[in-house]
C-alpha cells in the first residue's frame, strides 16, 4: 500500500510537472532556491500553495526537500574547502565555527536537529561540520533524516493551519501564517540558541 501511494504521488507530480507554464515554474524554482535563504520561509510558500491546488503536494515536498539539503550539502562544501583555500577561510570560518568544531564531530544528528529548530544556527554550524572533517557519510543521513522529518510536519502543520484560518480570515491569512512563523521563529532563537 504504502509503494503504490508512493508512487502515484511520483506520477501526480511528474503530470504536474509536464503540464507547467511559466509561473508554475517560476514557483517550483522558488521553492527549490527558497530554502537557501529560509526553509521556512519555502515551507509556508509550499503551503500556499498546496492549499490553493497550484501544484501537486508530491511536487511541492520534492522541491522543497531538494532545496534543504542541497544547501545543507553547500554550507558543508564551504566548510570543507575552507580547509584548502585561505581566502575562504578568512570569508567563511570564524572564531564561533572553530569553537564548536569538536562538538559537531560527536552529535550530528543533534546538531542537524538543532540547526532545523533553531533559526539562524545552520549556517555556522554546517560551515564549522566541513572544516572539522565530520564525516560526510554521517552529515548526509543526518541532513536528509532530519530535514524530511522537519519538513513534512512543517508542511503539514502550516497547511492545516492555513486551510483552516483561510475559510475565516480570506486574504489575511498567509501574512498572518507569515507573522506567526516570524514569531515562532523568534521564540526559539530566544529559547534554543546556543550562546
Amino acid at each position: 500500500m504504502a509503494g503504490e501511494f508512493t508512487v502515484d504521488m511520483l506520477v501526480a507530480a511528474l503530470n504536474g510537472l509536464a503540464g507547467m507554464d511559466f509561473i508554475h515554474l517560476t514557483e517550483l524554482i522558488s521553492l527549490i532556491v527558497l530554502p537557501f535563504a529560509h526553509e521556512d520561509l519555502a515551507i509556508v510558500l509550499g503551503a500556499y500553495i498546496v492549499v490553493n491546488d497550484v501544484m501537486p503536494v508530491g511536487l511541492v515536498v520534492g522541491s522543497i526537500y531538494s532545496g534543504m539539503v542541497v544547501s545543507d550539502f553547500a554550507l558543508y562544501g564551504i566548510g570543507a574547502g575552507a580547509r584548502r583555500l585561505p581566502w575562504l577561510r578568512r570569508f567563511a570560518v570564524g572564531e564561533k565555527v572553530q569553537r564548536f568544531g569538536d562538538v559537531f564531530k560527536r552529535n550530528v544528528f543533534s546538531i542537524v536537529t538543532l540547526c532545523r529548530l533553531v533559526p539562524g544556527v545552520v549556517f555556522v554550524a554546517f560551515i564549522a561540520c566541513g572544516w572539522t572533517r565530520v564525516s560526510f557519510a554521517r552529515f548526509t543521513i543526518a541532513s536528509l533524516v532530519i530535514s524530511a522529518v522537519y519538513l513534512l510536519l512543517m508542511l503539514y502543520l502550516a497547511v492545516v493551519f492555513g486551510d483552516s484560518l483561510d475559510d475565516h480570515v480570506g486574504i489575511w491569512t498567509w501574512p498572518i501564517v507569515l507573522g506567526g512563523l516570524g514569531l515562532t521563529g523568534f521564540v526559539r532563537h530566544r529559547v534554543l540558541a546556543m550562546r
